[in-house]
């Protein structure tokens, strides 16, 4: 199974069957995490890199923006 990553979003999983991936990267950033012990992998495709342009966008989509989405990311996939 396929998890597809768009903009402004984030995919974890710890199927070791499962690809995430993402499309379309153009000027955004993606980050990958990949622990092979516990077989986490998530992938974070970001647009901004700080929330504090728009506050409540970043409240609205974390995953917008470096700042809000990277700590998601880390504390999402440790709790898998």
């Amino acid at each position: 199974m396929d998890l597809v990553v768009g903009v402004g979003d984030m995919k974890i999983s710890a199927d070791k069957e499962t690809a995430i991936l993402t499309y379309a990267l153009g000027s955004c950033l993606g980050i990958t995490v990949h622990d092979q012990i516990a077989g986490v992998g998530g992938l974070l495709h970001v647009m901004l890199p700080l929330s504090t342009i728009d506050p409540a966008k970043a409240v609205q989509n974390p995953y917008m923006f470096v700042d809000t989405g990277l700590p998601r990311l880390f504390l999402d996939c440790y709790k898998l």
